[in-house]
């Protein structure tokens, strides 16, 4: 009798949950176009429109920075290359701390006062008297940069249930293309007149980000809309917090995997691509090359990532990753033999596919193993998968300069293919975790088993009636 109360008790509860009160839908939501747009709480889209407006301050200032401290300050291109590497050594490192901050204090919070903090910061960069001053700016601008994206991305997490996750990572993804789509045009268009001109337009759209996830519409969207199991999730201690990342093998694996991937698509225009096209048509043919794979991968990202994104599901992440990369390899493969624009068009074409897949997909991964009070945590370790990038600089230079470009190539595919294994490594022992948790819930004691099912199922469905007669 217990056991049938179960069954049916749990059959309404999850009625009860997946069913939606009968309402008429708009006639504007019926065409089979719109269907693709999904309706997201309403605090969501503000933090994606936030997004947008915030990278468009980033790419206002970001590409000026290289010529700003070279005509301001007068500084050598090697020297802006060690402040630029040590701007993202303290990003890297605060990833972490940022993540575990995200845990413990209001997310939107923490998202006003980095746009405050990065806003300062570029301001201080545009009046930089010295090179250490400069250095200094540069830092706090990545790692406020670091504090916002770490927020962000929890904060979804906390809004919305997994199915919506991976659209809303691609749509996040999304904003940061076109920001970085349109904002490089209206800087050089600033730079040409004024030099500081672009820095200060910059911490004008980055405090209008601030402001957008602060105001009080903001505030009361989210008391709203903020699912109860989220905002009621337990915090657990700085301590609990280290020991769970320490010791969480597959978090680990997923790191590891995400730097290697890192490894293959960070800076890969600007980075090894540039180096390689300098190399073997010289400057002149390669700033053409650049112009049209750049061109090329922004128009492929921008048309197909949410198209793209909003079909992943977390079942299917290995699928998903094991396609992506192999994208990134067909690509690689196709840049070693281009000789021609048509040719460097195409390789172009199948690698942006690649980042489409990837680059939501091991935040899917973290999220999938991320407990609710400990999200950000686990977001901040994943941003160690910036060390991906900057050993990409390095070893490309290196062995392209030393070894040859066909040893570089080899160099990235290896990178690939090792980061689908530890994604695979990684996935197969949380199934094998999920396998072993429900055999010790198959060995506890049928009977009293049924019982407290019952009475939890007894006290939830109480708790509901009371929340629906308040």
């Amino acid at each position: 009798m217990i056991h049938q109360f179960i069954i049916s008790t749990q059959e309404s509860d999850m009625r009860g949950c997946s069913e939606v009160p009968a309402v008429a839908t708009p006639a504007w939501r019926q065409s089979r176009l719109m269907q693709w747009i999904p309706v997201f709480p309403a605090p969501v889209p503000r933090l994606l429109g936030s997004s947008l407006v915030f990278v468009m301050g980033r790419a206002v200032s970001l590409p000026l920075v290289v010529l700003y401290l070279a005509q301001a300050l007068q500084l050598s291109q090697t020297r802006i290359g060690w402040m630029l590497a040590f701007a993202s050594l303290v990003a890297t490192l605060s990833g972490p701390l940022a993540g575990m901050l995200a845990d413990r204090v209001a997310k939107t919070r923490l998202m006003a006062i980095a746009c405050m903090i990065a806003a300062a910061a570029v301001l201080m960069l545009s009046v930089s008297p010295n090179a250490g001053f400069a250095m200094l700016a540069l830092a706090a601008i990545e790692a406020a940069l670091v504090l916002r994206s770490v927020s962000l991305k929890a904060l979804l997490a906390d809004y919305l249930p997994g199915e919506l996750r991976a659209r809303a990572f691609s749509m996040n993804y999304l904003m940061i293309n076109l920001g970085f789509t349109i904002g490089p045009l209206i800087g050089a268009g600033l730079f040409a007149y004024w030099i500081a001109a672009p820095f200060w337009l910059a911490a004008i759209f980055i405090l209008a980000a601030g402001w957008m996830v602060r105001d009080s519409a903001m505030r009361r969207s989210q008391a709203a809309s903020l699912p109860l199991a989220e905002s009621s999730a337990a915090k657990t201690s700085l301590r609990e917090t280290l020991q769970a990342l320490r010791s969480d093998r597959i978090l680990l694996l997923f790191t590891l995997a995400s730097i290697l991937t890192s490894f293959v698509f960070g800076r890969f225009i600007s980075g090894y691509l540039a180096q390689y096209l300098i190399a073997v048509y010289g400057a002149q043919q390669a700033a053409g090359t650049i112009t049209t794979v750049l061109v090329t991968n922004a128009v492929m990202v921008v048309c197909l990532q949410y198209l793209v994104g909003s079909r992943m599901q977390n079942r299917h992440l290995l699928r998903w990753i094991t396609a992506g990369v192999g994208f990134y390899l067909l690509g690689l493969t196709g840049y070693a033999v281009s000789d021609s624009k048509l040719s460097w068009i195409l390789a172009t074409v199948v690698f942006s596919l690649g980042e489409i897949i990837v680059v939501p997909c091991e935040y899917l991964f973290i999220d999938l193993i991320a407990p609710a009070s400990q999200r950000g945590a686990y977001y901040g370790v994943q941003t160690l998968a910036s060390l991906g990038t900057a050993l990409n600089a390095v070893v490309c230079a290196y062995l392209l300069t030393h070894v040859g470009s066909n040893a570089m190539f080899a160099s990235l595919i290896l990178a690939g293919a090792l980061g689908v294994v530890l994604y695979a490594t990684g996935w197969f022992l949380r199934q094998r975790r999920a396998v072993q948790t429900a055999t010790c819930d198959q060995h506890a004691t049928p009977e009293s088993h049924e019982y407290s099912d019952a009475i939890r199922l007894l006290a939830g469905n109480a708790v509901r009636g009371l929340r629906n007669l308040s």
